[in-house]
C-alpha cells in the first residue's frame, strides 16, 4: 500500500488580512470574520479585518519557504560583533540550538542555560577564571 499522497491531501483555506498586516488562516468558511469585523489579534489585542480570501486550495502550510541552514562559521561571525548575547537573540537570527550546542561541544563558545547566556570563548566574563590563580 503506498502512502506517496497521504501528506499531500488538498483543501481549502480561507484568510483573513488585518489592517495591521497580519493574516489569520482558518479552515472552515464558517469561520473566517467579515470585512470590518473586530477580531483578537496575535499583537495587538484587537484589530479590524481589512479584507479576506477563499485560497486556490494549496493548504495553509504549502509555502515551501525554505532557508538555508545557518553554520557554526556564521555563529563565530555573528558573535565577533555581539560578544555576549542571549539563546533569544541568536534564534532571532536564525540560530538553532543545534548550532549552538555543537559550537559549545567544539569549545567556540560557552552556554550558559540557566542564564540563557552565549559568549564567545576568550571574550566577556564567563571566559575569566572562576577561582583566582595567586591562592
Amino acid at each position: 500500500m503506498s502512502t506517496a499522497g497521504a501528506g499531500t491531501r488538498m483543501h481549502r483555506t480561507y484568510s483573513a488580512k488585518l489592517c495591521c498586516g497580519t493574516v489569520l488562516t482558518y479552515e472552515a468558511a464558517s469561520f473566517l470574520p467579515g470585512v470590518g469585523e473586530r477580531v483578537p489579534c496575535r499583537r495587538h489585542g484587537f484589530c479590524t479585518v481589512n479584507s479576506r480570501d477563499e485560497g486556490d486550495g494549496r493548504g495553509a502550510g504549502n509555502a515551501h519557504r525554505v532557508t538555508r541552514r545557518r553554520s557554526q562559521g556564521e555563529l563565530v561571525a555573528f558573535l565577533r560583533t555581539r560578544p555576549v548575547t542571549s539563546i533569544h537573540t541568536l534564534r532571532q537570527h536564525r540560530f538553532t540550538l543545534r548550532v549552538v550546542a555543537a559550537a559549545q561541544k567544539d569549545g567556540l563558545v560557552h552556554l550558559d542555560l540557566v542564564a540563557g547566556r552565549v559568549v564567545l570563548c576568550g571574550q566577556g566574563p564567563a571566559a575569566q577564571p572562576a577561582v583566582d590563580p595567586g591562592q
